[in-house]
């Protein structure tokens, strides 16, 4: 059937149900070749162009619906933001067209919304009513009989307050809330005005109790009134004035005690909360959302929320403050009660507030560990009665919380983060009590060096006090106790190494301190502290591979502080200074043996020993200054052997798990480092300076013997020699100037040569110029001073080898610096006879010569001008 087909395709793209071209009666999906209705042929070529006309006419009416109802929605999201700010968008315009004209002012740009102006209308508006009350019921209230004075500010609140009824109705919410604001600030003013005018009474009450009731029963109308009318302004009003009664109500007691305000301010956050977690629970239901419409969102409650928070904290630091200055267990007492209540609040928030999550119930649990915290400190400050311990009373409840909270998180399966917060605040809280200790701890741990001084330089002392408080030590005590017990049980997300090395750190000072504490001697604190880098020394030496990886930063931990403090008590006495630096030499070489992590530090650290224990050998002995210092060099040259004897065990050991090469180098660098400080120590004493030197150049040669140092060593070992010799010839009062520079140009021509040698195309001026300048020049600088004549002769002759090598070897240097130190020699000594001569001259011989020569200058100097114009000229010419 032609056309059929073509029609119900064009049906079906096009989702239209086909219908009869002529009546209009539904076509079924089994029509035939006529309508069923009025029999119009539905066949046929004519059949089917009518077929193709109707239905892209269909389509072209279901695509106009669909475009009208797309205008609508657009026209109703633009009525919706009609008096919203919208940003000018640049380059779009007003369409136009027949019949559309521009709306006026369509390039203007809104700086301020309706919404915007509207707020601001409203605001001032409330604000100046609020302000004209307030100046009739201040100025204009005598004016007027008490009856009009009633009768006018009662109907003022009553509009003001049965307005919003009104105003809501007709959907002017913003409206609303501000007359809703002016009719609470009336009803104060209304309770200002009843006191003013004495009447029932008021007048004759204590003025902060007529508040405490005034601000009660407002606060409560306002939560009324604001959630039976569904506003914002009147809740907030209420929320805020609610905390006023407790503070007037204490003031109007006439208690000035901090514990009462603490009190006050902790039943306000009881009220807080209790309001709090009731609007939550009616919001929270599955019929709350006339709750939530009343509440206007989450953000008001989220507000509200906050401030109680804000409010608690105050209370609790009022309160804390009262138990901080408590003189005896009745205060205490009331200043724990709100400490308590705020513990509860807090706990009770943490475990049952639905909808909070992790962080803050960490938050809330920290807090009632706080308070609880400060509650007890305050019993045990009483009961300690000393200042010196205070710390210890606000530490010792935090470790034994901690240490709860360790246990409990240890036991759980999980982290819970009601025990999370309480023992994070708990530990902030034993941090903060251990900083009190600090100065005392440090004043005790640096005594011993008050003494250094007077025993190596002076007459030691044979006794000196040396004490620490007792209530220090034990807070660091307590503090080491709990640091242990968290690296045995371990804490989330905290590395158990970071743990261990922690409490290695405070440990091995509460140890060592303890001797002095219980005032046993002075060299006993001293061996508990080596006894302990002992131990550690021991537990890396003999059995590494027992030692599990977390611990090794413990026992490394331990090693340094309780070396570092046997060194350091131990410099207030000779004797002691000598056993610990032998027994920490020991030590050094024992781990630069067995631990390769940490060889070339320990290594270094045990060079130092070795020198420093022969300077206090040295000391102790009765030997000088110079004489020390060269013990100290001794240790410094028998260390390069030392090294050069590691660097080879490093070659032959090619498998070794020490990296001996670097062990050598550091071995080495300490040497150098304890030689320079021998150096130094003898610069007073020349003498002993120059021997020095001499040793000093002596070891360099032998390690020069070194195929990798060769150069460097030979080079530092001449000038150290140089050095000595300088000295030497200083010392003998020898003024000759070859005397020092003739060592040091030959060195130089050495280091010259030998490089030339390696490279030839290297030059003179750089290989040959510096030697034959320090050989030469010195020399001719003294020439004119020096009446006598070998020292031109050797001059001359050394200035003629030089050119005499210079030109039989093709260098540039030696000719030139020769030739010029010759001449110069030469003129030297024809001088004599060119003066002889210039003064048989008569005397205006120089002033003719000198004329004759400025004569010729000028001359040359015209032709060349003349030579300049000639040459311009014919430029000109060629043009």
């Amino acid at each position: 059937m032609y056309g059929v087909d073509g029609a119900v395709t064009l049906c079906r793209m096009t989702s239209i149900s086909p219908i009869c071209p002529d009546c209009g009666a539904p076509l079924g999906p089994g029509w035939q070749a006529r309508c069923p209705q009025c029999g119009l042929p539905l066949v046929g070529p004519d059949a089917a162009a009518l077929w193709q006309v109707t239905m892209a006419l269909q389509a072209i009416d279901h695509q106009r619906l669909m475009l009208v109802a797309h205008r609508e929605g657009l026209l109703a999201q633009l009525r919706s933001r009609r008096d919203a700010p919208e940003a000018p968008v640049p380059g779009t315009s007003v369409p136009g067209g027949p019949g559309l004209l521009p709306a006026p002012g369509v390039g203007a740009v809104r700086e301020v919304s309706g919404r915007s102006a509207q707020t601001v209308l409203l605001v001032l508006g409330g604000l100046l009513v609020s302000l004209a009350a307030l100046v009739f019921t201040v100025v204009s209230w005598g004016t007027l009989g008490l009856a009009a004075r009633t009768a006018i500010l009662l109907a003022l609140t009553a509009c003001a307050l049965s307005l919003p009824v009104v105003l809501r109705r007709r959907r002017l919410a913003a409206t609303a809330e501000v007359s809703a604001a002016v009719g609470l600030g009336l009803v104060l003013l209304d309770c200002y005005g009843a006191r003013a005018a004495g009447l029932g009474g008021f007048d004759r009450m204590n003025p902060s109790g007529y508040w405490a009731v005034a601000t009660a029963l407002v606060s409560v109308g306002a939560l009324v009134y604001g959630w039976g009318l569904r506003m914002k302004s009147p809740l907030v009003a209420g929320f805020l004035l609610i905390r006023l009664p407790a503070l007037l109500l204490v003031a109007a007691s006439g208690s000035g005690r901090v514990e009462a305000y603490a009190a006050a301010f902790v039943s306000a956050t009881v009220v807080d909360c209790a309001l709090l977690s009731g609007v939550h629970r009616i919001s929270a239901a599955p019929q709350g959302d006339a709750a939530r419409e009343r509440l206007g969102g989450v953000a008001l409650y989220q507000v509200a929320a906050t401030f109680a928070v804000i409010w608690a904290v105050i209370g609790g630091s009022v309160a804390g403050a009262g138990s901080m200055t408590a003189t005896h267990l009745t205060l205490v007492a009331w200043a724990a009660a709100p400490l308590g209540t705020l513990a509860v609040l807090a706990l009770a928030v943490s475990l049952r507030y639905p909808g909070l999550p992790d962080s803050g119930r960490q938050v809330a649990a920290g807090g009632a560990a706080a308070a609880l915290l400060l509650a007890a400190a305050g019993v045990f400050r009483v009961l300690l009665a000393a200042p010196a311990w205070t710390p210890l009373a606000y530490g010792a409840p935090a470790a034994a919380l901690v240490l709860a909270a360790a246990v409990a998180l240890r036991r759980g399966s999980g982290q819970h983060p009601v025990l999370l917060g309480a023992g994070c605040a708990a530990g902030l809280v034993l941090v903060f009590t251990s900083v009190a200790d600090v100065p005392e701890l440090v004043r005790a741990i640096l005594a011993p060096l008050g003494r250094v001084r007077a025993t190596w330089a002076g007459t030691p002392v044979p006794g000196w006090s040396w004490h620490i408080a007792p209530a220090a030590l034990t807070g660091l005590g307590l503090l080491a106790a709990v640091l242990t017990i968290f690296a045995v049980l371990g804490m989330p997300k905290v590395p158990r190494a970071v743990l261990e090395a922690c409490a290695a750190s405070a440990v091995v000072p509460a140890l060592a301190l303890l001797p002095v504490g219980v005032g046993l001697p002075y060299g006993l604190a001293v061996a508990v502290a080596l006894l302990m880098a002992a131990l550690a020394t021991a537990a890396v030496v003999l059995s590494p591979a027992r030692l599990s990886r977390p611990s090794r930063p413990a026992v490394l931990t331990v090693l340094a502080v309780a070396t570092g403090l046997a060194l350091l008590w131990a410099s207030a006495d000779r004797a002691a200074s000598i056993a610990a630096l032998a027994v920490c030499a020991v030590f050094g070489a024992g781990l630069t043996w067995r631990t390769p992590a940490t060889a070339p530090l320990t290594a270094a650290c045990t060079v130092l020993a070795v020198g420093v224990e022969a300077a206090a050998v040295g000391a102790t002995a009765g030997l000088s200054v110079p004489a020390t210092a060269l013990a100290v060099l001794g240790v410094a040259v028998a260390s390069a052997p030392a090294a050069a004897r590691i660097a080879r065990s490093a070659r032959l050991a090619r498998t070794t798990a020490v990296d001996l090469a670097h062990v050598s180098s550091v071995v080495e660098g300490t040497g150098y480092g304890l030689a320079a400080v021998a150096l130094l120590l003898t610069l007073p004493y020349p003498g002993r300076l120059a021997l020095a030197l001499t040793v000093t150049g002596v070891a360099a040669l032998g390690v020069a013997l070194r195929a990798d140092r060769r150069k460097a060593a030979t080079i530092a070992a001449s000038c150290l020699f140089i050095g000595a010799s300088w000295i030497r010839l200083a010392l003998w009062d020898v003024h000759t100037p070859e005397a020092y520079t003739i060592a040091v140009a030959a060195l130089a021509l050495t280091i010259g040569h030998l490089r030339h040698r390696r490279d030839p195309a290297a030059s003179s001026s750089a290989t040959y110029g510096p030697g034959l300048t320090v050989a030469l020049l010195p020399s001719l600088l003294t020439l004119w001073t020096d009446g006598h004549w070998l020292r031109p002769l050797l001059l001359g002759l050394a200035a003629l080898l030089a050119v005499v090598l210079g030109v039989r070897f093709r260098l540039r240097a030696p000719l030139l610096i020769g030739g010029a130190v010759l001449l110069l020699t030469g003129v030297h000594e024809l001088a004599p006879t060119v003066l002889q001569v210039l003064g048989l001259l008569p005397r205006w011989v120089p002033l003719a010569a000198a004329g004759l020569l400025l004569l010729l200058l000028g001359a040359r100097y015209e032709q060349r001008l003349r030579d300049a114009r000639r040459l311009r000229d014919g430029l000109r010419r060629l043009q």
